[in-house]
């Protein structure tokens, strides 16, 4: 999650093919955020920006903490990045954190050069020791960790400025969650605007994960 330039970049709503080579997944560790009136302020968020974003978002409002890449059930697959073991691993690590339950707050607005979001105050600290466990090595140079809900994908060129103005204006006192449980979530390779399938849950005052129904990976790990 690179910051800006000065324009937004526009995206395409289409199956991007080439990228996931029909391997059907992709997996995410996130905070999914529901309730407090969340819903109503991100769709406000949306109205203020008009036709500047694609039209369809249907991802629920999350936190992203750590893309984990493609992947699957059963079979191999060529293109597959993330898979049981991989899980194991995870969860080995996040229990070894210890983390307790914390809050977070949506605070404030900025803007990547492809998507628009609301940013996080309180709970940065959590937010980040969490995503430098999982990531430990960024993925590129100059690549920082900028913790956010997004709104959408930007369907035209407009000044990042304006669009990080617009809803600045909207920002007043945004809820504070607490944050009991993380959620791996999938959603599907060939929807970029797709809904969140929840996947499993790590249970933060008990360091348990349990799978949920239907999980790529329902059996004990």
């Amino acid at each position: 999650m690179q910051e800006s330039e000065a324009l937004s970049q526009p995206c395409e709503d289409r199956d991007f093919a080439e990228w996931h080579q029909g391997c059907p997944w992709c997996a995410v560790w996130v905070v999914m955020l529901q309730g407090h009136g969340l819903g109503s302020v991100l769709q406000q968020a949306r109205s203020r920006l008009g036709d500047a974003l694609l039209p369809r978002h249907a991802r629920q409002p999350h936190i992203t903490l750590a893309y984990r890449g493609l992947c699957r059930g059963g079979d191999e697959h060529a293109a597959r990045e993330y898979d049981r073991l991989a899980l194991r691993a995870d969860v080995a690590m996040l229990q070894s954190l210890r983390l307790r339950p914390f809050a977070v707050q949506v605070a404030g607005a900025g803007s990547f050069t492809t998507v628009p979001y609301l940013g996080i105050g309180q709970g940065q600290e959590c937010l980040q020791q969490l995503h430098a466990a999982l990531v430990p090595a960024e993925p590129a140079p100059g690549w920082r960790y900028v913790p956010h809900v997004t709104l959408g994908h930007y369907a035209r060129r407009l000044p990042l400025r304006e669009a990080v103005d617009k809803l600045l204006a909207l920002i007043r006192d945004l809820p504070v969650f607490e944050v009991r449980q993380l959620a791996l979530v999938r959603y599907a390779a060939a929807d970029i605007a797709g809904p969140l399938t929840l996947e499993g849950v790590f249970e933060l005052d008990t360091g348990r994960y349990v799978a949920a129904p239907g999980a790529l990976w329902s059996e004990p790990l």
